[in-house]
């Protein structure tokens, strides 16, 4: 257990929380999160858990850059339309392959679930941007999965950090799709 994994631990949980609260503070909170990830996956030869933390890093920009621009209470919590899930899907799967052979190329360690997990995680951070509400569902999914990774890895702190987050993406699921019917 090291110190950044703690601050993983404590940052990662408080940007969860804030986004379910739908606060602007939840990008940067997330990126101290993202900082202190970064290393601890490169350390353990996680190199697309390692890449999806710089995505992290821009999309937590993005995110904080979106939701200002955004303030206004037409910016809302959505579903996402029909039309787009065949994309999403698509474009994770294409994802999916494309990492597996970068991480087979850089001798990443368990390739195939790191690439699965990586290519939902940045389909799930598209979708959390837009407010779309389908993006709890996702992560509920993904975060479960990783606990596993991590667990097969030894990572502990992470694998208790991503049992959080599940719970967590669970309730932000309840809490989003309650206002979505208001």
């Amino acid at each position: 257990m090291s110190v950044l994994s703690l601050i993983a631990l404590v940052f990662g949980t408080a940007g969860v929380w804030l986004t379910i609260k739908k606060t602007i503070w939840c990008w940067p909170v997330s990126l101290v999160a993202v900082v202190a990830s970064m290393y601890e996956f490169f350390e353990a030869s996680l190199y697309g858990d390692f890449a999806l933390q710089v995505f992290y890093f821009g999309a937590g920009i993005y995110g904080w850059y979106y939701w200002n621009r955004n303030a206004n209470p037409s910016f809302r919590v959505e579903r996402v339309k029909l039309n787009l899930l065949t994309p999403l899907i698509a474009a994770t799967f294409i994802q999916t392959i494309l990492y597996y052979f970068l991480l087979v190329k850089f001798k990443g360690d368990q390739a195939l679930f790191d690439a699965m997990l990586t290519a939902g995680s940045l389909t799930a951070t598209y979708m959390m941007t837009k407010k779309w509400l389908e993006n709890w569902a996702a992560w509920v999914l993904i975060d479960f999965a990783y606990v596993f990774l991590y667990g097969i890895k030894g990572m502990w702190l992470f694998a208790l950090l991503y049992l959080f987050f599940a719970v967590m993406a669970y309730y932000g699921w309840i809490k989003w799709k309650a206002e979505l019917k208001k």
